[in-house]
């Protein structure tokens, strides 16, 4: 392989690597407390901004991929279609995959007298959520609302229409594309600082990540140059940055203040990785373990809240334990070693679920919605 085109695999791999890692602390952050310890742990307990940046990385590498390509309403259209084709099969299995527990919630309770948990069966789920779900638009509602049968797909549904808004620049205001991006970043960002819309943020959030990975891609591909003269100093600003990441994630409130730096400090990390050389962070990042994290990352957001409701159900079955209802979840208590082995199993079989859907869904059907654009 070219020493070049080696390069530019690293950069992919260790940005792969990044989404895995910050997809593996959002699963863990959606674990119920079967120990109080566990469940207080810092990074886990502020894993939430990890979307934010997903929403960064996925604002990069479209950009990077895409930016010159979107010409014309052809060249559009097949790029909604290859987004299409790479977001909903993985989205429409788990919908329908929530449905059939919703549908056996409905007959436990109606025939067997066992009562849900959570909420009663299709009080939330109804119809009319499955039909925002089936048109990928939850992410338009109050976010009360949009958590609805696989909750995680909130992100989806905001990214997908976010591409939409991505694409429409391009076509008719390639010239302005900076202005624009810098635009709404800065305005989705000011308004989550000074409104705190905590019912309605969800498409804030995915414009301002979105875009500042736009604007991420655009000063690597304007200063690549005099930045590549730097690589030392990039290459030490990487640890840095993570423990900035961390630092955030463990002392944000809600989804403003301190947690709005999630975005610059994630286009920061982005840069240092893509143009701070070969070092030992890069190398540790494109080890095989942490890049097929990464390939996994999609299927495994999309599949651990149907695992996680499964694990849960076995738990009540097979160990007869008391009850805590902590943030609205009740969650069945263990001792911390128990806590651990079942933490450890539950992310075992997640993995595998997370494996299967990759190898039979996501990538077969990436491969032939590709296909059929490049046939036409």
């Amino acid at each position: 392989m070219h020493i070049q085109d080696s390069f530019k695999q690293q950069k992919i791999d260790s940005l792969e690597s990044i989404r895995g890692i910050a997809a593996l602390i959002v699963v863990l952050y959606h674990i119920p407390s079967w120990n109080g310890f566990l469940h207080q742990i810092p990074l886990i307990r502020g894993g939430g901004v990890m979307v934010d940046l997903f929403f960064v990385l996925s604002g990069y590498v479209i950009f990077t991929a895409y930016g010159q390509k979107l010409n014309d309403a052809r060249s559009f259209f097949k790029f909604q279609f290859l987004r299409f084709g790479r977001l909903y099969p993985v989205h429409l299995l788990f919908l329908l995959v929530a449905l059939g527990i919703e549908t056996l919630k409905y007959v436990l309770q109606a025939y067997y007298g066992i009562e849900s948990h959570s909420k009663a069966p299709f009080e939330q789920n109804d119809l009319s959520a499955f039909l925002r779900e089936i048109f990928l638009i939850k992410a338009f509602w109050p976010n009360e609302i949009a958590m609805s049968f696989n909750s995680p797909a909130w992100s989806i549904s905001a990214e997908f229409y976010t591409y939409v808004l991505f694409g429409l620049i391009l076509l008719f205001a390639r010239t302005y594309k900076l202005i624009i991006f810098v635009t709404i970043a800065l305005v989705a960002i000011y308004v989550l600082f000074a409104y705190d819309p905590e019912q309605y943020n969800f498409m804030l959030r995915c414009w301002a990540g979105f875009f500042v990975g736009c604007i991420t891609a655009q000063v690597e591909k304007s200063s690549q140059h005099r930045l590549n003269n730097h690589q030392n100093l990039l290459a030490w600003l990487i640890p840095i940055v993570f423990v900035a990441i961390y630092l955030i994630a463990i002392n944000h409130k809600g989804y403003t203040g301190i947690a709005l730096l999630t975005y610059p400090v994630s286009g920061l990390l982005i840069l240092c990785i893509v143009l701070g050389g070969n070092n030992l962070i890069t190398k540790l990042l494109t080890h095989h373990c942490l890049v097929w994290l990464g390939t996994l990352s999609y299927s495994l957001y999309m599949c651990h809240g149907a695992v996680l409701w499964g694990f849960q159900q076995f738990l009540r079955l097979a160990f007869d334990r008391p009850e805590l209802m902590i943030e609205g979840i009740s969650a069945p208590q263990f001792t911390s070693p128990v806590a651990v082995i079942l933490l450890l199993v539950f992310l075992a079989i997640t993995f595998v679920i997370a494996q299967f859907t990759y190898h039979f869904i996501e990538k077969p059907f990436r491969i032939k919605s590709r296909n059929f654009i490049n046939n036409k």
